[in-house]
């Protein structure tokens, strides 16, 4: 009876218990991914009656959005959110988690996350690899993003030869193989760069964050498809000490909100950015689209850098293989099981 009474005392207690986290993340205020991170920490507060509370800090409010994951891994906040890629300075295979240019779509990387060993891989690099005291979990896949915002038409890589041009990861380095001048900035300081002209043209995110962002104003040409970055995958980034003190049930409502959330912001991403398309071409933007040749060609030029990159090290080695062996298996399903779409509106 009395090891009954232990027991239940300690339930209570674990149940009883409040929590107050800090959360950086890497993106601006205003932008669309801060407000999905936000919809993500008022869920996981819901979900556990108030008992655990995240303050959400933009990118800048405590730290700079290249400076999350050393903050979460120090201790100075318990949570961070961001996008792996801009860490690939600490290891080679941060990008594989985040991006890979013509490569895995939204519903690909997160059957790949959940599914197909992702997720054990991501946490691999971070502990054993990177020796972090980080753990992660998907947080946040989005639909292809904005190729670049210009003040000139770009559809070949020859039309971006001599730009100076804001991107990062590994698309920073094939387009600096290309002959691009590449300026890699925090996502938050992009429009004032166009604006003053630091640099001739960009990308940071999908329409619906760019339009948040208010790129039109300062650009008169929109660009697509995102071949460098046919899905955007953030992660939620967690600092191993602390959630080792949260009990099971807040560890699993984390774990659950975050899986939630990373669905939600792909349709809502879809939604929004079909009708920020719309309202750029309102605003008096010129849509223009790369040339399906150039597609082919930057697709060639990225693979072979990945190769590269895959080459280094027996770990990134193993993530390119994983990745690789499931997109052949996903484009196989997909070419047998889902039909042939119907023509564009007004072709012959």
């Amino acid at each position: 009876m009395a090891a009954i009474v232990v027991a239940v005392a300690f339930i209570s207690t674990a149940l009883a218990q409040e929590f107050r986290w800090t959360m950086v993340t890497g993106w601006p205020a205003a932008h669309a991914y801060q407000l999905m991170v936000k919809e993500f920490a008022e869920s996981v507060e819901r979900a556990s009656g108030g008992r655990m509370v995240i303050d959400v800090h933009p990118a800048g409010a405590i730290v700079g959005a290249f400076e999350v994951l050393d903050a979460v891994d120090a201790g100075v906040a318990e949570m961070g959110h961001g996008w792996l890629g801009w860490w690939m300075g600490k290891h080679p295979a941060t990008n594989f988690f985040a991006s890979v240019p013509a490569h895995l779509e939204a519903p690909m990387y997160m059957a790949w996350f959940y599914d197909g060993g992702g997720i054990e891989l991501l946490n691999r690099l971070l502990q054993d690899e990177m020796g972090l005291n980080v753990l992660a979990r998907p947080a946040g896949v989005y639909s292809a993003e904005t190729f670049a915002w210009s003040n000139r038409p770009l559809r070949t890589i020859e039309d971006f030869v001599g730009l100076r041009f804001r991107t990062v990861g590994w698309w920073a380095d094939i387009l600096r193989g290309a002959g691009v001048a590449v300026v890699s900035i925090p996502g938050g300081e992009v429009f004032p760069a166009l604006e003053r002209g630091v640099i001739d043209a960009g990308e940071f995110t999908t329409p619906w964050g760019d339009r948040l962002l208010a790129f039109y104003e300062v650009t008169r040409y929109f660009t697509g498809p995102g071949i460098h970055q046919p899905t955007t995958a953030q992660v939620v980034l967690i600092n191993r000490t602390a959630w080792e003190r949260l009990p099971p049930d807040l560890q699993a409502i984390i774990e659950i909100a975050a899986e939630a959330n990373t669905i939600r912001s792909w349709s809502r991403d879809m939604v929004m950015s079909m009708e920020a398309i719309d309202y750029f071409a309102e605003q008096g933007m010129t849509v223009v689209k790369i040339d399906e040749e150039a597609q082919h060609a930057l697709r060639e030029l990225a693979w072979a850098h990945i190769d590269r990159v895959a080459a280094e090290n027996a770990f990134s080695a193993e993530v390119w293989a994983s990745m690789q062996e499931f997109y052949a298996r996903f484009l196989e399903f997909d070419r047998l099981m889902l039909p042939v779409r119907p023509p564009p509106q007004g072709a012959e």
